[in-house]
């Protein structure tokens, strides 16, 4: 008894070690060329790596400080242009990180309390940075 909830315990730890290990979708890299906002951060314009792993999205600055790592939804539908980009919603000149497409997936973030403070009063742009493998 005790070994077959092992082996069920151990099998289940390596499901779930391995969905993790498949999730991961690569990385790309974006130079943003305005400070935004992800989540409740603000981050500088820059050079940044982009990944997902599983169901969040990694950002990296990479020529200085600054990281974040945020829960995403997958975008779901057909796409026809899957070439890797980031995706800004734009209120003025404030800047939010909305979508990241990443080796042929599309990822959604949630809403940052800022940009539904925005929403109600500014007219919502897009604004889309291309990225490179």
């Amino acid at each position: 008894m005790k070994s077959s909830r092992f082996m069920i315990s151990l099998a289940a730890t390596l499901f779930v070690l391995l969905a993790s290990a498949v999730a991961q979708t690569g990385s790309v890299r974006a130079k943003v060329p305005f400070a935004f906002t992800v989540e409740k951060l603000t981050m500088p314009a820059g050079d940044y790596r982009v990944s997902i792993e599983g169901a969040r999205l990694l950002l990296s600055r990479i020529d200085g400080p600054g990281t974040a790592y945020v829960m995403t939804n997958p975008a779901g539908g057909a796409k026809k242009d899957t070439s890797p980009r980031l995706v800004f919603h734009r209120y003025g000149n404030y800047h939010f990180l909305s979508q990241a497409w990443i080796s042929g997936g599309a990822y959604e973030l949630f809403a940052a309390p800022a940009e539904l403070e925005y929403a109600r009063t500014t007219k919502q742009e897009q604004e889309v940075v291309l990225a490179a493998r």
